[in-house]
């Protein structure tokens, strides 16, 4: 890093970027953003019997609710059920 920030400051001694290059902090104390995992790392897909009715009113309620309301709406079911949050 130092060897790159270095060859930055001989090409453009009079430039903006020495001053660019002097605000970055060491490599050591540098600590990039953590990545936004995938959504298939947070999630799993599976395949269930559904009873019909229950079915209609799911697709019923996600058709309402948008892009990922069925998933919100099993999983907060789920959450339920088995006394999580």
């Amino acid at each position: 890093m130092d060897d790159l920030k270095n060859k930055i400051r001989s090409t453009a001694a009079s430039s903006v970027h020495s001053e660019i290059i002097d605000g970055i902090s060491q490599t050591s104390e540098y600590m990039p953003k953590p990545k936004k995992k995938k959504f298939e790392e947070l999630y799993r897909r599976d395949t269930v019997w559904i009873e019909n009715e229950l079915k209609k009113r799911l697709d019923s309620a996600g058709a309402e609710g948008g892009r990922g309301e069925k998933t919100r709406i099993l999983n907060e079911a789920l959450r339920v059920y088995f006394g999580s949050k």
